[in-house]
Order: structure tokens, then sequence, then C-alpha cells
């Protein structure tokens, strides 16, 4: 022990062992492992959130954390030094985020290595194996692949070859399918263009059954909307038998109409992504 600082010194064989490892690696890996996230240990060009004590988490790994917790009714805790963490708690390193742009990257889709400034662009506008999609997809053809190989598909597809009746019974059903979600924004549009809108700030919370082992089940309180009283439910996988032990997550949710009524009530709603969704998140109805 070193009686000055009272630090406990290595030995000197273990030290040296130490140095050695660190010395085979070039710099530009070690900066990479430190740079990484603690939970997914991967470099993310995300934002990067930081606890207390400086260890990097990026904001998807963070944010399904806090749910993940949440959802076990445990306290959020950093994976490496067990503090405490919250919305609150937690600040972005803008530092960090800026180094890992400049670090270079790896392209999602083939072998092709630049910043990480440029790996967006790269994978979306240049790569020749990015994914991709026929020209002919608007008129019905449903084919998808590499983009080295569009030129070929090309020359193959049937749909330039189709009649003109052909295309437009195949655009006429598509064209339903648009106009059907052109209306349902609309509606939206004009309820949020409303003098008044009545909105309700709910709170899921669990909500206790004979088999809360197995599922896991949330309610909010009542609330008023529509001159009736409602309660929206939500259950976390509900055709899983064990939810805690799986990687993907869904929700089904449930608006349970609490008052009575004497005729058919005509509801119509939309689901939108909120400002933390995870980008791989989908919604369905």
């Amino acid at each position: 022990m070193d009686s000055t600082t009272g630090d406990i010194e290595e030995p000197p064989l273990k030290k040296l062992r130490s140095i050695t490892d660190d010395r085979s690696h070039s710099l530009e890996d070690r900066i990479k492992s430190i740079l990484s996230c603690c939970i997914c240990l991967n470099r993310s060009t995300l934002p990067m959130l930081q606890c207390v004590n400086g260890h990097l988490m990026c904001t998807s790994c963070f944010y399904h954390l806090l749910a993940d917790c949440k959802l076990k009714d445990q306290e959020t805790a950093c994976p490496n030094c067990r503090c405490e963490i919250s919305k609150k708690d937690c600040t972005r390193n803008l530092a960090v985020e800026k180094v890992i742009l400049e670090l270079p990257m790896v392209c999602a889709y083939c072998p092709h290595t630049c910043s990480g400034r440029e790996i967006k662009y790269h994978e979306s506008e240049t790569c020749s194996k990015r994914p991709t999609i026929c020209e002919y997809s608007l008129l019905g053809c449903d084919w998808t692949g590499p983009f080295h190989c569009l030129a070929s598909h090309m020359t193959t597809c049937e749909y330039p070859k189709k009649t003109g009746q052909q295309l437009l019974d195949t655009i006429r059903i598509r064209k339903q399918t648009y106009d059907a979600e052109k209306k349902c924004l609309e509606i939206a549009l004009d309820l949020l263009s409303l003098n008044e809108i009545e909105v309700n700030d709910l709170v899921l919370k669990p909500m206790r059954t004979d088999d809360f082992t197995a599922q896991l089940y949330f309610e909010t309180t009542r609330f008023k909307a529509l001159e009736h009283t409602w309660k929206l439910r939500a259950c976390i996988n509900d055709n899983e038998p064990n939810p805690h032990a799986t990687v993907t997550r869904w929700l089904s949710y449930q608006l349970a109409l609490q008052s009575n009524v004497s005729e058919a009530i005509n509801l119509k709603f939309f689901i939108t992504k909120g400002s933390h969704s995870d980008p791989s998140t989908s919604q369905s109805i």
C-alpha cells in the first residue's frame, strides 16, 4: 500500500500483464470500449446519457431499462455502479456524442467503414447492399432486396408488362387503404383544430389478478371523456406465459366503458409514438 495516497498497489507481475494487455489493443479500440453503452456494449449514434458517476447509456437502452424496472416494480439502477437513475438524475453527454461521430463505424449491410457522421448517409444512399424496393412498388410489386440486385430484378419484373386494367385493379385496392388512412388523419387534424380540447393525462398502475405472477396487468383510475366514464387497461405480452423472459415486449390496450349506456357509441382513435419512443417500436390496431 502506498502510504502517501492510501492506494493499494498491484503486484509487479500483474501490473506488467495489464500494461501489456492494454498495449495489444489499438488506441481506437480502447476508445471504442470506453465510449460504448454500458448496457448493450455498442457504440450508438443516438444521444448518450450518463449516471451521476459518469457511466454511459444510449437513450434506447436507458428508456428500456426504466420501463423494464417499472414493470418489475423495482428501483432503476445503473448496471455498473448500482446508483439510482432516473430522467432527472441522468444528463446528456454531448462531448461523447461528438467523439463517437468522428470514430469509424462499419456499415450494417457491407464491410465499408466510414465515420459515424457519414454512416447514415452511406447506409441509406450509397451502399450497394442497402435494402431497397422495386420501382413499381406503388403498382403492387412486393419485391425487396439489396440495391445491387435491383437492376436484374427490373429486367424480370412482371408489372411493367401488365395491362392497364390489371394495374388499375391493384391501384384501386391500394387507394382504398390510403384513403382510409388519410381520412383518419384528417379527422385527427380537425379535432386538434378545435377551440376546446379535453385532455386526460393517464397513469397506468399495476392491477392485481389471480395470475399476476404469469402476466402483467395495468389500469388507470376512472376518467371522464365524451360525457362518459372510462378506464384504460393494459397487458404486457398477453400471449406469452413468461413475459419477463422475453426480449420483445408488446402492450395490449383495452378502453373499458364504466358508465351505463342505452345505445352504441361510435369511437375513432389512432396511436402515435411518444417523444421517448424507441425507433424500433411499431404500433398496430
